[in-house]
């Protein structure tokens, strides 16, 4: 009896002096590391600059990829993979990434560091079920352990689950130099974006290139309610915090991120001198269906869900979303009565010459506005119902990437990717 206390004394003793050995003080596994300064800051892909890397070409292109957990993932790679088929993915200056759109963003500015850029390897890597990884993970000892003892949190295990799957602890130092990556979250703090980038690093006095970049991936990606913040230190003389989560709540498509890349670049010069043959901003948008028609004729919205936690919680966010959804649209000359089935629209910038971009609105709810077939209104309805989640099944990926293909077919038959059809529009003249 005595031994049978002592051991387990024994052991009891030992696990508490693992878990202190760690635990020391504010321990999380993706902490953001302090600069010092007598080293030069490496600049990455993550980046506001403006290199001859985005300018040799004379023609401006970026991606923008909305949120959407895996829906947007797999229509986001689906999109790139078309664009990559009529060689105008490598020709893409920026991508900016939010929420679920960063997966595919991030994978292809990793390049080999990811693996290949093609339609097995992705269909592969973002048709893993992350979300029962997650779960899984929860019930870990050592996450265990970690969960209830330190400030590690939900956040920190769908990081593992993102190495683990998809980004093998890989950094912004990783990135290829060519197209910008810029991922994007909202800061509790002030509900205001945060776009990782070198600058965004350097005023935290924290070095960026170290950073890994699955942890910037789930900050753009952690709803709240099913994740928690993902902190950053900000190293001043006393410590303060950053706190992040979900980038859809301020841009779930990320366009601003994009506005900001041109206006800071435009400084100094015209959008037409700087991309005199041409300006496109191409906006992915997994965007589902929302209306709730069959509340129509029912005397209660409450289902069994609701006896537990209401769900209209969920339902009033995506209201929210929307709303902002309509509004970036509309900003964008394309009216809300036209957004489900106008493509084309004017992005404008701070420019001299009153200059505009074009936009290419490329989304799954134009589906359902097609003049085209029944076969392809139902292939409409299936992909805008399906849910928001991290995983997918097989049915539901083949719908994406089967909606890539007639969008892009669509795009085609109008000759929207027509050099001529791309360059700037200004409604100043030349001094």
């Amino acid at each position: 009896m005595r031994f049978g206390r002592l051991l387990s004394a024994t052991i009891f003793l030992c696990v508490v002096i693992a878990g202190c050995q760690m635990l020391p003080g504010n321990w999380r596994p993706g902490w953001n590391k302090p600069w010092n300064d007598g080293k030069p800051v490496m600049e990455t892909a993550g980046s506001w600059k403006l290199t001859e890397a985005e300018t040799q070409d004379g023609r401006f292109l970026a991606l923008a990829v909305s949120g959407g957990g895996s829906r947007a993932a797999n229509f986001g790679a689906a999109v790139m993979l078309e664009l990559q088929q009529r060689g105008l993915l490598e020709q893409a200056d920026v991508i900016s990434g939010v929420s679920g759109g960063t997966l595919p963003a991030v994978y292809y500015g990793l390049g080999a560091k990811a693996g290949p850029f093609t339609a097995p390897a992705l269909r592969e890597a973002l048709g893993y079920d992350f979300q029962s990884s997650w779960i899984r993970r929860w019930f870990l000892p050592h996450n265990i352990f970690r969960y209830w003892l330190a400030d590690f949190t939900r956040s920190d295990i769908m990081v593992q689950v993102l190495n683990n799957q998809l980004y093998h602890e890989a950094t912004f130092a990783d990135l290829k130099p060519h197209p910008k990556i810029l991922l994007n979250a909202t800061v509790h703090n002030d509900h205001t974006r945060f776009t990782f980038t070198d600058d965004r690093f350097a005023s935290l006095r924290s070095v960026f290139a170290q950073y890994r970049v699955a942890n910037a991936v789930n900050a753009s990606s952690a709803f709240p309610g099913a994740f928690q913040d993902v902190t950053l230190q900000w190293y001043m003389d006393r410590p303060q915090y950053v706190h992040l989560y979900d980038g859809g709540p301020i841009d779930n498509l990320g366009i601003q991120a994009v506005v900001e890349y041109l206006n800071r670049n435009i400084l100094g010069t015209t959008l037409d001198r700087l991309f005199p043959k041409g300006c496109l901003v191409i906006a992915i948008d997994a965007t589902p269906t929302s209306e709730h028609p069959d509340l129509n004729v029912r005397m209660s919205s409450r289902q069994f869900a609701d006896y537990f936690i209401d769900m209209n919680a969920l339902d009033a966010t995506d209201a929210m979303l929307m709303e902002a959804r309509r509004t970036l649209l509309a900003r964008m000359e394309i009216p809300t009565e036209q957004q489900d089935k106008q493509v084309r629209g004017r992005l404008p910038v701070n420019d001299l010459h009153q200059c505009s971009c074009h936009v290419l609105h490329l989304s799954l709810r134009h589906l359902l506005h097609s003049d085209d077939s029944e076969e392809t209104r139902q292939l409409a309805e299936r992909v805008t119902e399906i849910k928001t989640k991290f995983w997918i099944g097989k049915d539901e990926q083949d719908a994406l990437y089967r909606a890539a293909d007639v969008i892009m077919k669509e795009l085609d038959a109008q000759h929207l990717f027509s050099d001529e059809s791309l360059k700037p529009q200004c409604a100043a003249s030349k001094q």
